[in-house]
């Protein structure tokens, strides 16, 4: 950043070195309903070039954070930064966010080309080969004039991302785009996702109540209960947190962390005030135990496990029951 300059340039080198940091954040977002808080002071950060996972039960709030950041809702507080933006600045560049939320807004008796080239009237766009392109990029090069009432689920939601894909946006928000869709929609999807991400460089940003398939792309999860946010971590956190490893339940684990060190172990972490995960030499929980017992530290139990991500979401969240 050039501290000595001033006006234009200034601002314009700060929303660059912003850029580098985060493409969009929120800052104690916050969306009330009459009595209800529907988002409850959520701040989060997203890098340009993520798959950003949006994790929570159905009514957690997902939607409403996804419209909120969109635009196509108003925050009742708190405050959302976009490229550099925010507040009524952040209109500038709203139009950089393509948006499918809920079911895509498709004409059934239309083709897929021409839902598309309708949209691009809307927009103001005309140029020549941009709709073929949209089309390959989302795998429905082939349709022809097939009707869009005709389309499978996975076809349309496709050609709803497709939709959204018109004006070249830089980050792209999709709302449960794999909902009630078969094992082969899903995996259409999954791929058209990732191939955007790849080969065209755009930010997504995607929610889900299904953690186990959105973890085949995310990059980083955010993950929300009842409005609020639980917990935002990234890929490598998640399979760190998941994979195999030996579990020590007991009272206090601060007591066998020098036990730990003195038997060379290393890759450890206390999960919980009761709970020990280590993540090696998981053939030695025996050594662990004797050692242990040799002084005098009372465990619970000790055990080879691994937590699936469905039961490491439903953990953070409270359980199936959790209302």
């Amino acid at each position: 950043m050039y501290l000595y300059c001033c006006g234009t340039l200034y601002l314009e080198q700060a929303k660059e070195e912003y850029v580098m940091e985060y493409l969009l954040s929120t800052d104690c977002l916050t969306k009330k309903f009459k009595r209800q808080t529907a988002i409850d002071n959520i701040s989060l950060h997203i890098r340009q070039g993520e798959i950003y996972g949006l994790i929570g039960k159905n009514g957690a709030g997902k939607t409403t954070f996804l419209k909120m950041i969109s635009g196509l809702s108003k925050p009742t507080s708190g405050d959302i930064t976009f490229f550099g933006y925010h507040g009524a600045e952040r209109n500038k560049v709203i139009s950089r966010i393509g948006v499918l939320i809920e079911a895509p807004g498709l004409y059934p008796d239309m083709s897929a080309y021409d839902n598309l080239k309708l949209k691009c009237i809307c927009v103001g766009l005309h140029r020549p080969g941009y709709i073929e392109n949209i089309l390959s990029i989302v795998g429905l090069e082939n349709v022809g004039k097939k009707k869009v009432g005709h389309f499978s689920l996975g076809m349309k939601q496709r050609l709803g991302i497709g939709m959204a894909l018109v004006g070249e946006p830089d980050v792209l928000v999709l709302d449960e785009p794999i909902n009630g869709l078969d094992p082969e929609g899903i995996a259409e999807v999954r791929e058209t996702l990732i191939r955007l991400n790849k080969e065209k460089g755009l930010t997504i940003i995607i929610s889900s109540h299904i953690l186990e398939e959105l973890s085949k792309i995310a990059t980083n999860y955010a993950i929300i209960d009842k409005g609020q946010l639980v917990k935002e971590l990234s890929r490598e956190e998640l399979e760190a947190t998941c994979r195999e490893h030996i579990e020590i339940k007991m009272d206090h684990p601060d007591l066998a962390l020098p036990v730990l060190d003195a038997l060379g172990f290393k890759d450890y972490r206390v999960a919980d005030e009761n709970t020990i995960h280590v993540f090696e030499r998981l053939n030695e929980s025996g050594k662990i135990t004797m050692e242990l017992s040799r002084k005098n530290i009372y465990i619970h139990s000790i055990s080879v496990t691994n937590e699936s991500i469905e039961d490491y979401f439903l953990r953070l969240t409270g359980g199936v029951d959790h209302a």
